[in-house]
């Protein structure tokens, strides 16, 4: 039965993240990551008490909510700044001129050139910080607010 009970909420949660069209590909990305995360962490967690099935399906519940919320965050801060800038410069692009090794002086006056704004959450920073981006960028972010 736990074994039933287990594999419908993974089977939920895979259809909810990867068949939702409205969500927005951080909110997808988010979600799923959390769920493997967090069904990895359950699993460890419930094996240890004789229920890892059990414990994988809470974990990969409650990652995958946590982490579609945060991705969520993440899709309602970009599209705000690209409706009020057509040329922002979203998170995911200053993620990825740091992956490619562009200097932070670069990164901060395409900030500047494209008058990009930022409204910046904790999970938003802690996000950057996961992927590199210099504390020299995001105090550029952080003072474009208004």
């Amino acid at each position: 039965m736990q074994r039933i009970i287990s594999s419908m909420v993974v089977l939920f949660f895979a259809v909810a993240v990867l068949g939702c069209q409205s969500m927005g590909e951080k909110t997808k990305s988010g979600a799923l990551l959390g769920g493997l995360i967090g069904a990895g962490a359950g699993g460890i967690i419930g094996h240890q008490s004789g229920h890892g099935l059990g414990g994988a399906a809470i974990g990969a519940a409650a990652g995958a909510i946590g982490g579609g919320l945060i991705g969520n965050q993440l899709d309602k801060a970009d599209q705000q700044s690209k409706e009020n800038n057509p040329n922002h410069l979203g998170i995911l692009g200053i993620v990825d001129m740091t992956s490619k090794g562009v200097p932070a002086d670069v990164i901060i006056d395409e900030i500047q050139r494209t008058k990009s704004v930022y409204n910046l959450t904790s999970e938003t920073i802690d996000y950057l910080k996961k992927n590199n981006v210099s504390n020299k960028v995001i105090d550029a972010m952080l003072a474009t607010v208004k």
